[in-house]
C-alpha cells in the first residue's frame, strides 16, 4: 500500500489515485455440454489488454477445476473427484506453447505460469487461445455442491469451469494464490461473448444478456417472459407438463448465445427438468430488468414462497440503499449448489434470506471488486450488513443487528479467532466469524458510534467510488474515514486488525442526593462508547452516552454523575441494545433496591 501511494495509483482518500490502472480482459468462449459423458468442452479466445505500465513476462492462467483431482490441497470438501480440466491446445500471439514444456507453461495444481515468446509490452494487447474440456462433479441430491455441480445427468450448475487470466495489480502482481475451497475469487472485469451448446428442450439460464431468445425458445416462451415485463406478479413461464419441446425452439440441439459487456467471471445452469418463473425488477434510474426462476418442480418452496418476487425485491432494496443495479437481468437457478454468486446468476435455495445474500452479492464483489482469498469480509461480511437492511424492509420486520453474534461470542478473544485482517483462507475454525460474521457486527458498531443513516450512506459512498475498480480494506477504511468526516483509525484498528474484545463493567452505582454517580470499569482491550440506559420507576427511559475517546488516555474507570430530576431509578443498563456485543453481560445492570 505505500508503494500505490507512491505511485498516486491509491490515495490517502480511499479513492482511486489519479494514477489507478486495472487490467482489463475479454473472453469469447464457445462451449458445449454433453449429458452423455457428463463432459463440457470449449474452446476460448481471451483478449489480455494489458493496460499497466508494466512489461508482462509471463501471464497467469487459473485453471479451478483442478480443484477436484484427487492430490491437491483443500480447506474445503468436495463432492466428486476428476481429472481436472484438460489443456489441449494453448498459444499466445498465434504461437503455440508447449504444454509439455515447463519453461513455457509450468503448471502447479490449480494455476499454469505461461512463458510467451514475445514479452507483452505496456499498451500492447494480447490474444491467447485455448481449448479445453473437464466432467462436471457429480453432487448426490442429499448434499451440497461445492459452488457447482450436476444432479446425475439431468442438471448442470457449471462455474470456475473456463481457463481464466489470473488477476495483476499494482500490489502484488500476478496473483498466484491457491484456489483452496472456503475463500472465493479475486476476478478481473472484462467482456464476455458465450455461446453454449445444449440438448434441445432443456432451459439454461446465465450470466448476461441472451442475444437470440428467438433461436432457444418457443414462441409460447417468449410470449410468456415478455408479459412478465409487463405484470407484477410472477408468470409461470414454463410448467412442468410444459417442459421439453414446448419450452425451446425445434431442434436436437440449441446454441444460447449471451454477452456481457463487464464483468468479472461468467456462469450458467442447465437442465432437462427445469420449471420456468418469471419476474421484473424496477431499479431506480433505469427502469424494468427481467428476473428469472429455473428450478426442478418437486422443489415446491420456489413456488409456495414466490422466490421471483424475492429476488425481485432484494435487487430493487440493494439498489436503494447503496446504488442502481447496472446488469441486464437477474437470475435464480436451483441445484447442488444452494448459496453461491455469479455475475446476474445465483445458485442458491428459495428462502428469501439466501436470495437477499446472494443477489446482494451482485454489488459485493460483482460491482465492487475485492481481493476474497485475502479479505473475504470485503464481500460477505459488507454484503451481510446490507443483508439484514434489506431484509428488514422486504419482510416489514424490525432490523437484526445481532447477525453472526452468537458465533462470535464463542471464540471472541481465544486462539480459535482469526483477525479479519488476518489472510482468510488461513482463518481456520473461525474463517465463519472472520469472514461473514465480524464485519456486519463492525457496522452496527459503528452505527453507534456515527450513526445508522452516517455509516449507509459512506458504505454507499465507497462503493460508487470503486465500482468496477478493485479497492483494499486501507481504500475503505481512508474511504469510510472521509465520508464521515472523522478519524476512526483506531476503531478500524480494533476491529479489524485485533482480537480485541469489549467488557464494560457497573462497578457501582450510588444515590447522592439528586444525582447517582456511576462507576463504570472498562475490563476489556477495545475502547468502545460508553451507553448508559436508564429504566425510571414510572415506566419512562433514558439514554446517554459518553464517546469512545473517554478512554483514549488510558484511564480504566470512568464515573458519571446523572441527574435525577426528582425521578427515581429503576434500573441501569450498559450498553442496553447489546449493539457492542460486550462479552460478559452479566456485570452490565445494576437494579435499584
Amino acid at each position: 500500500m505505500r508503494k500505490a501511494y507512491v505511485m498516486g495509483t491509491r490515495d490517502s482518500s480511499g479513492a482511486p489515485g489519479k494514477r489507478y490502472w486495472q487490467q482489463k480482459v475479454d473472453y469469447k468462449i464457445d462451449a458445449s455440454l454433453d449429458p452423455q459423458t457428463n463432459q463440457v468442452r470449449g474452446s476460448e479466445t481471451i483478449t489480455l489488454h494489458n493496460t499497466t505500465p508494466d512489461t508482462l513476462k509471463t501471464v497467469v492462467l487459473r485453471l479451478y477445476q483442478n480443484y477436484f483431482t484427487p492430490r491437491v490441497d483443500r480447506n474445503d470438501y468436495v463432492t466428486d473427484i476428476t481429472d481436472g480440466v484438460t489443456v489441449e491446445r494453448l498459444s499466445v500471439n498465434s504461437a503455440a506453447i508447449d504444454l509439455r514444456n515447463n519453461k513455457q507453461y509450468d503448471l502447479n495444481d490449480r494455476i499454469a505460469v505461461i512463458t510467451p515468446a514475445s514479452p507483452i509490452l505496456p499498451g500492447a494487447t494480447a490474444t491467447i487461445e485455448t481449448a479445453w474440456r473437464f466432467t462436471v462433479p457429480l453432487v448426490d441430491t442429499t448434499v451440497r455442491g461445492q459452488r457447482m455441480g450436476r444432479y446425475g445427468s439431468y442438471l448442470y450448475q457449471v462455474a470456475q469451469w473456463y481457463p481464466q487470466i489470473a488477476m495483476y495489480d499494482e500490489l502484488r502482481g500476478w496473483d498466484t494464490d491457491q484456489y483452496l475451497g472456503n475463500a472465493e475469487f479475486n476476478n478481473q472485469f472484462g467482456s464476455f461473448d458465450v455461446r453454449i451448446t445444449a440438448p434441445g428442450g432443456w432451459l439454461l439460464g446465465a450470466t448476461g444478456e441472451l442475444k437470440n431468445p428467438e433461436e432457444v425458445y418457443s414462441k409460447r416462451t417468449r410470449d410468456r417472459l415478455a408479459l412478465a415485463m409487463n405484470v407484477d406478479t410472477t408468470v409461470r413461464v414454463v410448467e412442468a407438463n410444459e417442459r421439453g419441446a414446448g419450452a425451446t425452439a425445434a431442434g436436437s440441439k440449441l446454441t444460447w448465445h449471451f454477452t456481457a459487456p463487464l464483468v468479472n467471471d461468467f456462469a450458467f445452469a442447465v437442465s432437462r427438468d427445469y420449471v420456468f418463473e418469471a419476474t421484473h425488477a424496477t431499479i431506480p434510474g433505469r427502469g424494468k430488468i427481467p428476473v428469472n426462476v429455473l428450478y426442478l418442480p418437486q422443489h415446491v418452496n420456489y413456488r409456495t414462497n414466490n422466490t421471483a418476487q424475492y429476488g425481485r425485491k432484494a435487487l430493487e432494496e440493494h439498489s436503494r440503499f447503496l446504488f442502481p443495479y447496472e446488469f441486464s437481468q437477474g437470475t435464480i437457478a436451483d441445484g447442488p449448489e444452494t448459496g453461491m454468486e455469479y455475475p446476474m446468476i445465483i445458485f442458491n435455495g428459495s428462502s428469501l434470506g439466501v436470495t437477499v445474500h446472494e443477489f446482494g452479492h451482485q454489488w459485493f464483489p460483482m460491482m465492487v471488486g475485492s481481493n476474497e482469498t485475502r479479505y473475504g469480509f470485503m464481500d460477505e461480511g459488507f454484503n451481510g450488513y446490507i443483508d439484514a437492511i434489506a431484509v428488514s424492509r422486504i419482510s416489514n420486520t424490525v432490523l437484526a443487528r445481532q447477525i453472526g453474534v452468537p458465533g462470535y461470542r464463542r471464540i471472541a478473544g481465544t486462539e480459535l479467532e482469526a483477525p479479519m485482517m488476518w489472510i482468510a483462507d488461513y482463518a481456520g475454525p473461525g474463517y465463519g466469524v472472520q469472514t461473514y460474521g465480524k464485519a456486519p457486527m463492525a457496522l452496527n458498531v459503528l452505527g453507534a458510534v456515527v450513526g445508522d443513516s452516517a455509516v449507509g450512506r459512506a458504505l454507499a459512498e465507497y462503493a460508487m467510488a470503486w465500482k468496477y475498480k478493485h479497492p483494499t480494506p486501507y481504500d475503505f477504511f481512508f474511504s469510510m474515514n472521509k465520508s464521515l468526516g472523522k478519524n476512526l483509525d483506531w476503531f478500524w484498528y480494533e476491529w479489524f486488525f485485533t482480537t480485541y474484545t469489549l467488557d464494560q463493567s457497573i462497578e457501582s452505582a450510588r444515590i447522592v442526593g439528586d444525582q447517582v454517580e456511576l462507576s463504570v470499569r472498562d475490563k476489556g482491550d477495545m475502547a468502545m462508547p460508553i451507553i448508559v440506559g436508564i429504566e425510571w420507576t414510572n415506566g419512562n427511559r433514558t439514554v446517554m452516552t459518553y464517546p469512545a475517546d473517554v478512554w483514549f488516555t488510558g484511564s480504566r474507570i470512568l464515573t458519571a454523575k446523572l441527574p435525577l430530576s426528582g425521578r427515581t431509578i429503576k434500573s441501569i443498563t450498559l450498553d442496553p441494545q447489546d449493539r457492542f456485543y460486550d462479552l460478559d453481560r452479566s456485570n452490565n445492570v445494576w437494579n435499584a433496591q
